[in-house]
């Protein structure tokens, strides 16, 4: 091989901002238990992740479209679209063996974009990110928007879908569990690297 001068100079800047990240591994390692319905209705655990062309409702045939991908691979609570007018501090409870991001898909006719208002414990508790979506075969409601919430291990309890000052839902909500935490992450970081004259 002849002798020569090999330069190599390469350079690499990585900057990455990430104002919110949702660190959340696959959502069907979270054990769903004990689940109790103030209608007395049998809500039930969804086959596999929730998924396009699968029913959410127990008591509809309605399916979601498209979903961001925040939620791929999460479990559902199947609800009842019956008790979309349910009410009460503590409709919905139910147990999870591991902390989980549980989320709220809640009808957009009760969000403030449409015009709705969402019940004061999900607008309280909950963190809304109305950029996030489900559409669905209810061409009523359109899509429902995502609300967050990081659990801990235990008993996780929900008010019901009109509770006060709800106004505009026409659907009750659906519950998604991820497991996992929720975190503010802030990551800025450059990296330079130059390989300098190699002689040989």
């Amino acid at each position: 091989m002849s002798t020569g001068k090999i330069i190599i100079a390469i350079s690499i800047c990585l900057t990455l901002t990430l104002l919110y990240m949702p660190l959340a591994t696959a959502g069907t390692d979270v054990k769903i238990t004990n689940i109790k319905v103030g209608s007395g209705k049998e809500y039930k655990v969804g086959d596999g992740p929730f998924d396009l062309n699968k029913k959410y409702y127990i008591d509809r045939d309605y399916v979601a479209t498209s979903m961001p991908d925040e939620i791929k691979g999460a479990q559902w609570i199947m609800t009842a679209n019956d008790d979309k007018s349910s009410s009460g501090a503590d409709f919905l409870t139910f147990e999870i063996d591991k902390p989980a991001i549980v989320w709220m898909a809640h009808d957009s006719r009760g969000e403030k974009e449409k015009g709705g208002v969402p019940p004061k414990w999900l607008s309280d508790e909950f963190k809304h990110h109305p950029d996030l979506k489900i559409d669905v075969t209810d061409t009523n409601m359109g899509f429902f928007t995502l609300w967050e919430k990081e659990f801990k291990k235990g008993k996780v309890t929900l008010g019901g879908n009109t509770d006060p000052p709800a106004t505009g839902q026409g659907s009750n909500y659906i519950v998604l569990i991820m497991s996992g935490t929720a975190q503010a992450v802030q990551l800025q970081g450059k990296l330079g690297v130059t390989w300098g004259t190699i002689k040989k």
